[in-house]
């Protein structure tokens, strides 16, 4: 075996480790609620700098009740340290159908570390669910 075959190989095995570490990191973002007849998952995607908005992709799925009146945008709020909710500045990549609607929510920017919440409201009978993380120290 060459130093070149051992390095290439040695190279591609870090690559595979690395991916399975952003794979589980994401996974580590991704909370799910199946209560009723609505399945509704939220993926926090954490800013990559200071100040930049924070980014949630929100999943809503079922196959018993129509989802064709329910704007994200609407239903969605983060929910801030100070107990303040903050509606979405934007929506990105909607898809949308009658059992399944998806988009990720662009909210302003949180300012420090601490407990941040999405709360995801009046969906498939219950009132509301609440998804939070805790957010890394600034870097």
């Amino acid at each position: 075996m060459t130093l070149s075959s051992v390095r290439a190989g040695l190279l591609l095995t870090l690559v595979i480790i690395w991916a399975s570490v952003i794979s589980e990191a994401q996974e580590g973002l991704k909370k799910t609620d199946r209560r009723g007849p609505v399945t509704v998952e939220v993926t926090l995607i954490l800013p990559a700098a200071t100040g930049e908005p924070i980014r949630a992709k929100v999943v809503l799925d079922t196959h018993s009740v129509a989802l064709d009146s329910t704007a994200l945008d609407q239903i969605v709020v983060l929910r801030v340290a100070d107990g303040a909710d903050v509606s979405p500045t934007a929506v990105e990549a909607a898809q949308d159908s009658s059992h399944h609607r998806e988009a990720v929510l662009v909210f302003p920017p949180v300012a420090g570390a601490g407990t941040i919440r999405i709360l995801v409201r009046n969906v498939g009978g219950i009132a509301e669910r609440s998804f939070s993380w805790e957010l890394p120290p600034a870097r």
